[in-house]
């Protein structure tokens, strides 16, 4: 009987304490919302930075395989004319070009992908019987780019 008395006796003292106020519950709500927010801004910066790290990648890689074409031509080939020695002092220019190829996509076909492949030569820099060939991949409206450089002997 003691037992029973302790229990109605504290449940008195104490009064009726269970369950948690509305003010609890929006507080509770209130920070949850803001780790969530938190959380979705993490995932929005990820699948930006997943993208660019793609475009950067794709984009390399298309200057690569263009280069590689590019040095195992001859030292004559009409791709690798300097039709542009306006731009020989800034090989990476993008407004003054030599050759171009418009709208490539990741496999390097020319037709509906989103990189534009430009490639400045210069002939005699920096020795004569050499040509410095420079490949710029852009892409987004040219608001991103890469390039590779390298030096093409007789």
């Amino acid at each position: 009987m003691k037992n029973i008395r302790t229990i109605l006796s504290t449940k008195k003292m104490l009064g009726n304490q269970s369950g948690f106020t509305l003010v609890e519950v929006l507080i509770a709500i209130s920070i949850l919302t803001v780790g969530l927010l938190g959380v979705a801004q993490m995932q929005i910066m990820g699948i930006r930075g997943n993208y660019f790290s793609g475009n950067t990648t794709a984009s390399l890689t298309l200057a690569e395989e263009k280069m590689e074409d590019l040095l195992g031509k001859s030292y004559s080939d009409t791709d690798l004319d300097d039709t542009e020695p306006g731009n020989n002092a800034n090989l990476t220019s993008i407004t003054t070009i030599d050759h171009e190829e418009l709208n490539i996509d990741e496999t390097g076909q020319v037709g509906g992908g989103i990189y534009h492949r430009i490639w400045n030569v210069a002939d005699n820099t920096p020795i004569l019987g050499t040509k410095t060939v420079t490949i710029i991949v852009t892409w987004d409206n040219d608001s991103h780019r890469v390039s590779l450089s390298c030096i093409k002997p007789q």
